[in-house]
């Protein structure tokens, strides 16, 4: 064999393994993609329902608990989640509390 020929060979070669690199990086990559997308599907469906021990500790606090209301929902979060002011209002907000 010549030294042209083994040269294209080893290119050839080369060529082959980055093509199989890419493909993998874009499987995993689409694999990725699907899993986050399911997790997010998965967490939407849940609801934003609050668990019932929650419920009674707010049913403690407030005889007519509305989660919706914003100072009901942060002093609920912060005294029966051990939440603290800034994270209880972010989460109270991202839950549709006014």
């Amino acid at each position: 064999m010549t030294e042209s020929h083994l040269d294209s060979t080893a290119r050839a070669e080369r060529h082959e393994r980055s093509r199989m690199i890419r493909d993998v990086v874009i499987f995993m990559s689409v694999a990725v993609c699907l899993l986050i997308a399911v997790f997010a599907v998965i967490q939407s469906l849940k609801g934003d329902e609050q668990p019932l021990v929650s419920m009674a500790c707010a049913g403690k606090l407030y005889s007519s608990y509305d989660p919706k209301n914003f100072d009901q929902c942060v002093g609920v979060c912060m005294a029966c989640n051990a939440g603290v002011r800034t994270t209880c209002s972010t989460s109270c907000r991202l839950r549709g509390a006014r």
